[in-house]
């Protein structure tokens, strides 16, 4: 996040949205528990709650000196979804662990046919061969993350996107045309609750496990490393649990969060 000037920040705005945080705590709220919590006067507070009334997102109380937010916020959070928050949460834990491991980490989820790059250390390690920014996006039956939201999804959720990447003319995708193979390695990747994939035109392979939350996919980490250097026992051993630990301290912050 790039910090912004003080002299661009709207203050009014930061003291209403202090506001709303303060009634979403509480679940109500005087102008005098406002203005203390904010830390501003107490006619200060009393403009800030008025503004939001009279824009529909708090209410007064009848009779009263008490103010309570209405239905109207949930609007504000309309567009945050599961996903967006476990990618959140997700963010510092897998910057950290690419840190201690050395190897670049990131962390793709599906849209349609394809898994997108939603955080990646990439440009933290000195490691990564080549380098993806967020957003970049791969095939969904070519990407390690791919194979592990597809072993993990629900039977049409799969049905679906595997017809859509059928009908690709990427050549990557080619393997959902064929469903013996594709239906054997998914099973693989179920049993193994790992993936590993190599290909000749990449120096780097990729490991990958399903991110789950409360025991459903929103997609896959994924650790990139040099072919040459390691060896499937050494991933197995040494890398697989610590991305599986990765994965429930997701879990387990998420849930934290709720």
């Amino acid at each position: 996040m790039v910090a912004m000037d003080s002299r661009q920040e709207v203050k009014s705005l930061k003291k209403a949205l202090r506001a709303l945080l303060v009634l979403n705590e509480r679940g109500e709220a005087t102008v005098t528990d406002v203005a203390t919590s904010v830390g501003v006067p107490r006619p200060t507070a009393y403009r800030l709650l008025e503004t939001l009334a009279s824009e529909g997102y708090v209410e007064k109380q009848d009779h009263s000196n008490i103010y309570r937010l209405t239905s109207l916020v949930r609007n504000l959070a309309a567009g945050f979804s599961d996903m967006d928050m476990a990618v959140e949460v997700a963010k510092p834990l897998i910057k950290d662990l690419g840190r201690a491991l050395g190897w670049p980490i990131a962390l793709a989820t599906p849209v349609g046919a394809e898994m997108v790059v939603r955080i990646t250390t990439d440009y933290d390690t000195p490691r990564a061969i080549d380098r993806y920014m967020v957003g970049f996006n791969t095939p969904i039956v070519h990407a390690p993350a791919g194979f592990c939201y597809l072993a993990y999804c629900e039977e049409a959720e799969r049905e679906k996107v595997i017809r859509l990447a059928s009908q690709s003319p990427d050549p990557r995708q080619r393997l959902a045309r064929h469903r013996d193979r594709l239906d054997q390695l998914l099973g693989r990747v179920r049993g193994e609750g790992y993936c590993t994939r190599e290909y000749a035109a990449y120096k780097e392979g990729g490991l990958g496990i399903p991110l789950l939350i409360n025991g459903h996919p929103v997609g896959g980490v994924v650790m990139r490393y040099l072919k040459s250097a390691m060896k499937i026992g050494q991933l197995q051993a040494e890398y697989v649990p610590e991305l599986h630990k990765l994965a429930d301290r997701i879990n387990a912050n998420f849930n934290a969060r709720q």
